[in-house]
């Protein structure tokens, strides 16, 4: 769960290889957003300069997001920025009112890995943004998918030009993969996605949070939420993020919360809490 990460708020997601358009790195492997995605949320705390987590709008004034990135969820102070493609301007800016966790968020999952990666955030007014809507369920391995986000887009840690992470939003074409290549994944609750070409690219530091999701016929639907690295059991540590590669330096594979599983949760609390 990249721990230390998580004590402070901040996200993971794997991904690294050039934009086609641009020759720039992208959100580890991935390219500037080809579209704009009005469901897209960025979460920053007013007091801190960069963008810590993603999240998606399900609801007019309702975001999913990683329950790890409760840290600098601060009602009244951290920022949410909707629709924009970029990090720091556009959009529909607002803030958070409350922040849900999952009941059983803090109980030991599969291996002792946290369950229940899931957090809703009601905001402090409603936004006029289509939301996204949650997919009946998370698909068939094999199944083509998207995950967007803000992280970082390359691997140093200790290089400001990795960590300080894109301005612009970028998007990685994934795929499902089997469960089996994720360790300690909790399985019914999470999804083991790979980079779509089977390359070294997914998410990382930054996007955690944020939509993996998936075109049915003219829309997208979303099915996950950025959790964490998927074949590495503790974090690496000669300054490699270690996102888009497995130990033993070949393509890596990150484990997102599977959202559709969490749909009679999320709609039984934005229910009560849209009744107080």
């Amino acid at each position: 769960m990249l721990a230390t990460l998580a004590a402070t708020g901040l996200a993971l997601t794997t991904a690294t290889t050039a934009a086609a358009s641009t020759g720039r790195p992208a959100i580890i492997g991935g390219r500037d957003s080809t579209e704009t995605y009005s469901f897209m949320a960025s979460f920053k705390l007013q007091k801190l300069p960069q963008h810590h987590c993603g999240g998606s709008l399900i609801a007019p004034d309702w975001v999913v997001t990683a329950a790890h990135c409760k840290g600098l969820m601060k009602p009244g102070k951290t920022q949410v920025r909707i629709g924009s493609l970029e990090r720091d301007k556009g959009g529909v800016l607002t803030t958070v009112k409350r922040v849900i966790t999952h009941p059983n968020q803090e109980k030991p999952g599969m291996k002792g890995v946290p369950k229940d990666d899931i957090l809703l955030v009601q905001l402090d007014q409603r936004v006029n943004l289509e939301p996204i809507p949650i997919a009946d369920g998370p698909g068939l391995v094999g199944e083509q998918t998207r995950v967007i986000g803000w992280g970082m887009t390359c691997e140093d840690l200790d290089n400001p030009a990795c960590e300080n992470g894109p301005r612009q939003l970028q998007e990685l074409d994934t795929v499902r993969v089997p469960d089996t290549r994720c360790s300690e994944l909790n399985r019914g609750e999470e999804v083991c996605t790979g980079d779509l070409h089977g390359r070294a690219a997914s998410a990382c530091n930054g996007d955690s949070g944020g939509p993996q999701i998936r075109r049915v016929g003219n829309r997208w639907e979303l099915i996950g939420a950025t959790s964490r690295d998927g074949d590495d059991v503790e974090d690496r540590m000669d300054s490699d993020a270690g996102c888009s590669t497995s130990p033993d330096g070949g393509p890596g594979v990150g484990v997102w919360t599977d959202v559709t599983h969490y749909r009679p949760w999320i709609a039984d609390t934005i229910k009560a809490y849209s009744a107080s």
